[in-house]
């Protein structure tokens, strides 16, 4: 899809109308095309299989992932995977952990190590042994907040603004996010990974970022949209450094990661002129 969108976009401001060149000159639009990136990613946003309850929504409904049945579905994930070909495996565990999990997974090639039943394991591990990876790589992050910030309730209180942080909007989400946790259970993992990677999934998830209550604040203070930067959106985007920084010319990269960051880091990555991104459904359906 974006190869085709890019394509049509060159192709109106070749066409129709009208650029005027220098003559002489060179075209810079040349270099930004899908050739021109350097890597290739794949982007998998996931369910987190052993649920650890840090999320604000606390799933109602468990997966046994180690269950024969989902055991199954679990190798023909893995299968379809595979044809990826990942040159590497990125796994949504904090980069200063890397050693640890070198170790745990050293340990697990060696036949020493029993797979919890959390995505990083049943997947990342799994699937680098299979494609013969010597280490999965880390590439999360803690994201760096403003300073001094307040509290939300307290802000909204002290300045008559407790209206903005009461939104029918939240127990919307809540019935969607409560729909996905059921939905979980009767679906095979394909059927719901394509769910949770899907166009309308992804966008509907993230609009529960940037609610009304972004409005809150007076004049030059804006502390609803300050809370937001840091703790989501800098945690995002210092992944997708992690990325850059573990991605090498010709790489194709496999990134294991809890569905709700796919708004952010697809944002980042379909902007970015060096990474071609892959669409999970290319590989899955």
């Amino acid at each position: 899809m974006r190869t085709t969108l890019l394509a049509a976009w060159l192709g109106l401001l070749s066409a129709g109308g009208s650029i005027a060149e220098p003559p002489g000159a060179i075209d810079p639009r040349r270099w930004f095309t899908p050739e021109h990136a350097t890597a290739k990613l794949l982007i998998l946003g996931t369910f987190h299989f052993k649920d650890a309850g840090l999320d604000s929504y606390k799933p109602e409904v468990d997966v046994d992932i180690m269950s024969p049945k989902r055991q199954v579905e679990l190798e023909a994930l893995l299968d379809r995977l595979a044809r990826f070909k990942p040159t590497k495996v990125l796994i949504e565990v904090d980069r200063d952990r890397q050693t640890v999990f070198d170790e745990r997974y050293g340990s697990y090639l060696a036949g020493t190590y029993e797979l919890g039943a959390n995505e990083v394991y049943q997947v990342g591990f799994r699937l680098a042994k299979r494609l013969g990876h010597e280490r999965v790589h880390a590439v999360d992050a803690s994201g760096r907040a403003y300073q001094g910030l307040p509290d939300l309730e307290t802000y909204a209180g002290d300045h008559g603004q407790q209206a903005l942080l009461e939104s029918a909007w939240d127990e919307r989400y809540t019935e969607l996010y409560r729909y996905g946790d059921q939905l979980k259970a009767r679906q095979t993992l394909i059927e719901h990974l394509l769910y949770l990677n899907s166009e309308e999934r992804v966008m509907r998830g993230h609009g529960h970022y940037v609610l009304r209550r972004l409005a809150l604040g007076d004049s030059d203070e804006y502390p609803a949209a300050d809370h937001l930067t840091g703790w989501w959106y800098n945690r995002n985007l210092r992944i997708v450094g992690n990325v850059f920084r573990v991605m090498e010319p010709g790489d194709r990269l496999l990134l294991l990661i809890g569905a709700g960051h796919l708004p952010i880091i697809r944002h980042a990555v379909e902007a970015s002129p060096e990474i071609g991104l892959i669409e999970p459904s290319e590989y899955l359906e």
